[in-house]
């Protein structure tokens, strides 16, 4: 019979393990929104809200294989594990710059020391620590605890002491999140247990434990972890909650995953997605950090370095002018219109290849009526002297937001037609289907068995998971590298930030996320019709062994699959780009990206259309 402690036992857990992840995504929203300025020079801001929310839900089948482990294979998922270890070591660009550095400071040892540990944990699983066991009067359990725990804190003296640049503030705030980071690996590998055949677990409410201690640790250490800013502490308990999480049991514990003699596994650290520890822990961290820090009554202020400049979005300060002159702020909404005005004439001058105008004459340089420049000084003025006239402040924003579309009517030309982006991404597709579908036609062709037996085998499905991420990793960093993939390199287009940088690693993920549906349709079409193309359909349709004329109906059934999923994803996309005045689909906005054409400016002066 089932105690009352135990079904209250039981119900809180299902309670608190639903309401984290809603905990967490409102905490960040909160962070970013309620907070942007210092979010931002946190590296917690909204970019990184968009790829672990919407970004991750869209990648649940983005799963990239990494090595086959006994009759398993091992994977790594995007959704739960990739995305969140990224934006924490993203983070380092802000309180540890600069950012490359500080990651090869922080990842090598960290790889070192679990290559060490794993082999302890080994020689543990193959019996060789019973006899120190027995020699300490230890159960063997205890004694690779403690050769863990010992070996951990060891390695941490080690490098914050011995290691180069460790004196400096950001080798300080490395050594900081080094630390951090063993403590959460070790108590994670204290309560995780691994589960042949279901993975590894954690239980309620140890789990929260880890990262949360991380968070608290963090902040009230933070005056002599970075000496830069204490609130550097948020970003840094983010970090070593999820990269402790996934050391201490995604990897110290898989080796008992395997070699049971069970069937074939595909395993995925991260595989719960946005369920997941991985996932999780650094959000716990953070929940703890941010509580910690403000319950210390610490500072909210942007810190670090100054920010770059992003250029606002005329269209988005139209937008603010007119909510604020609906909440009676008639002298905010002036000022905003006037703005919008001016960044939308400077937005053109840099998308046409022209020098930015002298101060005070946004239009100079631009092929524009007299009247354009009469109604901006107009509007200026106003502005500068306000108003209390309701009626005053709707001319101004009717005038404004004429001006702010002539601009973009100037600006247009510059930015790729939706017809050159769907050429480019269906290049791109044809590309991807080919490795895609020869990898499929290679796996097919050397699995026994009918067509059940393929569709059901690891090294099949996981080719499928593979491909989505492998589409994944080629538009981002395809982006991130050069600006463009090999279709937007043939049409003469590429992905700008607003500034017209290139784009950083974040925002090329961002961007590129809500193609993983399209990506995902594309990939369970293409592997299913080439099984059925190579396999057949039933018994006895298969062809001198490759079927190659078999089952013509299931493949063009699957064909329209492919296309209709992918229509579907990409029209979607597509309206967004007709409703938006700079052609962005969701990704760039999220991201804060432009696709433009590479020529730097059109030959002769700008003209508006009216």
């Amino acid at each position: 019979m089932v105690g009352p402690a135990t079904v209250a036992f039981d119900i809180t857990a299902v309670t608190v393990s639903t309401a984290v992840p809603g905990a967490a995504w409102a905490l960040w929203f909160a962070l970013a929104w309620r907070r942007p300025e210092f979010a931002e020079s946190l590296g917690l801001g909204r970019m990184g809200f968009w790829l672990l929310l919407p970004g991750a839900l869209l990648a649940s089948f983005a799963l990239l294989p990494i090595t086959p482990v006994s009759n398993d294979l091992l994977a790594v998922s995007f959704a739960g594990a990739v995305f969140p270890l990224a934006v924490g070591l993203l983070t380092l660009e802000r309180f540890a710059p600069p950012l490359r550095r500080s990651v090869v400071r922080l990842i090598v040892p960290l790889a070192s020391e679990t290559l060490v540990l794993l082999g302890l944990v080994l020689l543990a699983d193959a019996g060789v620590l019973d006899g120190v066991a027995s020699g300490l009067g230890l159960a063997v359990g205890a004694a690779e605890l403690l050769v863990v725990g010992v070996t951990a804190a060891a390695w941490t003296v080690a490098f914050v002491l011995f290691a180069p640049g460790a004196r400096d503030a950001s080798g300080r705030a490395v050594a900081g999140v080094f630390a951090l980071t063993n403590g959460v690996l070790v108590l994670t590998f204290v309560g995780a247990v691994a589960i042949p055949g279901v993975g590894i677990s954690e239980g309620f409410p140890y789990y929260l434990l880890p990262p949360m201690l991380a968070g608290v640790v963090a902040v009230l250490a933070a005056p002599r972890l970075f000496p830069r800013a204490e609130a550097f502490a948020l970003p840094a308990s983010f970090l070593a909650g999820g990269w402790g999480v996934v050391l201490g049991a995604d990897v110290l514990r898989q080796p008992p995953l395997y070699g049971s003699g069970g069937p074939v596994g595909l395993y995925a650290i991260g595989g719960a997605g946005v369920l997941d520890l991985v996932y999780l822990s650094g959000f716990l961290g953070l929940i703890a950090a941010w509580g910690a820090h403000r319950l210390l009554g610490r500072d909210e202020t942007p810190v670090g370095a100054p920010l770059a400049a992003t250029p606002p979005a005329p269209s988005a300060l139209i937008r603010r002018a007119y909510v604020r002159g609906l909440d009676g702020e008639l002298g905010a909404s002036l000022t905003d219109s006037a703005l919008a005005v001016r960044s939308g004439a400077l937005q053109a001058h840099r998308l046409l290849g022209r020098p930015d105008p002298p101060p005070g004459r946004p239009w100079d340089g631009l092929s524009v009526p007299g009247w354009v420049v009469a109604d901006t000084a107009n509007l200026e003025r106003a502005a500068r002297d306000g108003t209390a006239d309701p009626r005053e402040a709707v001319r101004s924003w009717l005038t404004a937001r004429e001006l702010v579309r002539l601009a973009g009517a100037l600006s247009r030309p510059r930015f790729a037609s939706i017809g050159e982006r769907l050429v480019a991404f269906l290049i791109d597709a044809a590309l991807l289907g080919l490795v895609g579908g020869a990898v499929f036609a290679v796996i097919v062709l050397a699995t026994p068995g009918g067509l059940v037996a393929v569709l059901s085998s690891i090294a099949f499905n996981a080719a499928i998971y593979a491909m989505v991420a492998l589409a994944l990793l080629y538009f981002a960093l395809g982006e991130l590298w050069t600006g463009a993939t090999v279709g937007k390199l043939v049409v003469g287009i590429e992905v700008r930030d607003r500034s017209l940088g290139s784009v950083g690693g974040l925002a090329a993920l961002v961007r590129n996320a809500p193609l993983l549906p399209a990506m995902t349709f594309y990939a369970l079409g293409l592997s299913i019709a080439v099984a059925v193309s190579l396999r057949g359909y039933g018994p006895g349709m298969t062809i001198a062994g490759l079927g190659l004329l078999a089952g013509t109906l299931e493949v063009v059934s699957l064909a329209l699959f492919v296309v209709v999923g992918v229509a579907f994803a990409g029209g979607l996309g597509v309206i967004v780009m007709r409703l938006t005045a700079e052609r962005q689909r969701i990704g760039d906005l999220w991201a804060g990206t432009w696709v433009v054409r590479r020529v730097t400016a059109p030959r002769g002066p700008p003209t508006a259309a009216r």
